[in-house]
């Protein structure tokens, strides 16, 4: 149910996990404890933060990753991580920008690569090139403000050495020669930067408008953030959104970050150059053209929506962006919302649209965009927070896959995980998780939606009924000091037992109702949930499906089956999200 309340207002190593956690088996004990320190060789899915996944020709998977630091050992220039089965993870020793910074914008804003970080990266191959658009993140001169960049950088490998867009060709013959093939050259690399305040951007006029849209003055407030670039695609085919702007076929691209909001933006779809509204290619950052730089789609107004992505599916009709929300240590979390229009407006399914300008309702951001995941915990598993930093793709053999970083439950907050998940959609277009991991092999068959029988799926589960909204509690998280934070989101859900009867009704002490599977399919489920005192919840649709429970604690079997459901109706819950593990 959401909840709108307006105007509420060094680290440690460790290669084990908490003796309370010992009992984990085997595996479980090395995906999610990693090695710490220095070795980044030796990460594995450990210290993941914004995963961007590709997949290359060859079906090998890659995850691109912001800068991150484990034990206060800071690893710079984006990690790569690799994988044959979206499950074992080996993690570079080398980073993808190997120290290659855009020296015209660490010039601009008078800084040395030695102070600069690199954020949130994206990855696209094509005309045998690989092109990264990246964030860059300085301090600036004046203590507390910080400059930012995206930048386009080109490699001919999936692993790098990525090298800023204006020297790429100076770098390699191969990449020099692939260029001069499509008759591209760059002047510069930088795609659009963003600033404290106006005096800081080369074209004032363009910050100025931004600043009078989303607070009416020159501060954070102000502004897209030039952090988390990301191409729109479809995912019901894998190609990458087209429009035609003038006579130019471009490519949309979103981006930006907390109080400015998430912008939509073109770019030219062979160089991948910015263009002005007539589509003419800009050989100089969107930010010194109005408007090219982008408009404001979702967030604004001061509220923390951050790491966007949108994607469409042909098969549905519509256009979906997931957003990051809130802080990442604390009460982060990913909230979804659909348009018809690539430029929206995007509602979640309680029908709220997810871009504010007013600051009183952006200040209640946690009560928007449906919660595909969230902070949880389930009975005897171990137990995640913080889900975030989304990547969303759909693999050459048809699956669509959601990546995240996650913090734990159980270990302290540096402790973070590359997690992976597939998604699917509803008969009415919402798209909803397996929120267990990904697993390639059950039984010999992929993780797929397979026919199940009542009688199958009948059985206990530990169920969580999503809730969001926008007010504020204390909450220790592990291995850490009492935080305020959003009540909804910060806090774990904690799960309840529920009994889907082989008649079709529910049992429990805090829900009841009825539920049933598709005889058309054998896995599409309905479950018209209750209270336990009989008041009416809602109409939750999805699928039940065989997963396996990787956060399972002991050394029993983890295969099980999963539901995954959204009340998409005009009901007590509308908009939440309803799922469970069978024990």
């Amino acid at each position: 149910m959401r909840k709108i309340i307006i105007g509420i207002a060094a680290c440690l190593c460790c290669t084990v996990l908490p003796a309370a956690e010992r009992d984990v088996d085997a595996y479980v004990y090395n995906k999610y404890n990693g090695l710490s320190g220095g070795n980044q060789a030796s990460w594995g899915a450990l210290n993941c933060h914004d995963p961007k996944l590709f997949q290359d020709d060859d079906g090998t998977y890659y995850v691109y990753s912001t800068d991150a630091s484990m034990g206060n050992v800071h690893k710079p220039g984006l990690q790569v991580r690799t994988s044959k089965d979206l499950v074992h993870w080996e993690c570079s020793a080398k980073s993808a920008l190997q120290g290659n910074w855009d020296k015209d914008f660490l010039s601009w804003v008078g800084q040395n690569a030695a102070s600069a970080t690199t954020w949130a990266p994206t990855v696209i191959k094509q005309n045998g090139l690989y092109y990264m658009f990246h964030g860059v993140i300085t301090d600036s001169i004046t203590p507390g403000q910080p400059t930012a960049c995206i930048a386009l950088a080109i490699a001919s490998g999936p692993t790098g050495p990525f090298y800023p867009a204006v020297t790429a060709a100076s770098k390699e013959p191969v990449i020099a020669e692939k260029l001069s093939a499509l008759g591209v050259s760059y002047a510069q690399s930088v795609l659009v930067r963003y600033a404290w305040s106006s005096s800081k951007t080369k074209n004032t006029a363009s910050y100025k408008t931004l600043d009078a849209e989303n607070s009416g003055s020159a501060s954070w407030n102000g502004g897209f953030g030039a952090i988390d670039p990301e191409f729109v695609s479809d995912v019901s085919d894998g190609s990458l959104e087209t429009v035609k702007i003038g006579n130019n076929d471009c490519y949309a691209v979103t981006y930006g970050s907390w109080k400015g909001g998430i912008a939509l933006m073109y770019v030219d779809a062979v160089s991948l150059k910015p263009v002005d509204a007539a589509g003419n290619e800009l050989d100089a950052p969107a930010d010194t053209v109005d408007g090219a730089f982008g408009t404001l789609i979702a967030g604004g107004a001061g509220a923390a929506f951050e790491g966007a992505q949108v994607i469409y599916n042909k098969n549905t009709g519509y256009y979906y962006i997931f957003v990051s929300m809130g802080d990442l240590n604390n009460d982060y979390r990913v909230g979804v919302g659909r348009s018809k229009l690539l430029t929206g407006p995007y509602l979640d399914a309680s029908g709220d649209d997810m871009k504010f300008t007013m600051p009183g309702i952006a200040a209640a951001y946690h009560a928007y965009g449906s919660k595909i995941i969230g902070a949880s915990a389930v009975k005897d598993e171990l137990s995640w927070r913080c889900p975030g930093g989304e990547s969303i793709l759909r693999s050459q053999d048809g699956k669509i896959l959601f990546a995240s970083h996650s913090r734990t439950n159980f270990l302290p907050g540096y402790y973070f995980y590359l997690q992976i998940r597939q998604m699917f959609f509803t008969s009415d277009g919402w798209p909803v998780l397996n929120q267990n991991e990904y697993y390639n092999d059950y039984n010999g068959s992929d993780e797929r939606l397979f026919p199940l029988t009542a009688e199958e799926i009948a059985g206990t589960y530990d169920s969580i009924l999503t809730s969001r909204g926008s007010g504020t509690r204390t909450y220790t998280p592990y291995g850490g000091s009492p935080v305020d934070c959003n009540a909804f989101d910060g806090v774990p859900a904690e799960s309840a037992e529920m009994t889907l009867n082989a008649d079709g009704t529910i049992g429990g002490k805090k829900y009841k109702g009825t539920w049933r599977v598709s005889v058309d399919d054998g896995y599409t489920v309905t479950i018209s949930l209750t209270k336990a005192d009989g008041k009416n919840l809602g109409t939750f649709t999805g699928y039940v499906l065989r997963a396996t429970d990787w956060a399972r604690r002991g050394r029993g079997p983890r295969k099980t089956l999963t539901f995954t459901t959204i009340d998409a109706n005009n009901d007590a819950e509308s908009g939440e999200y309803f799922f469970g593990n069978k024990r």
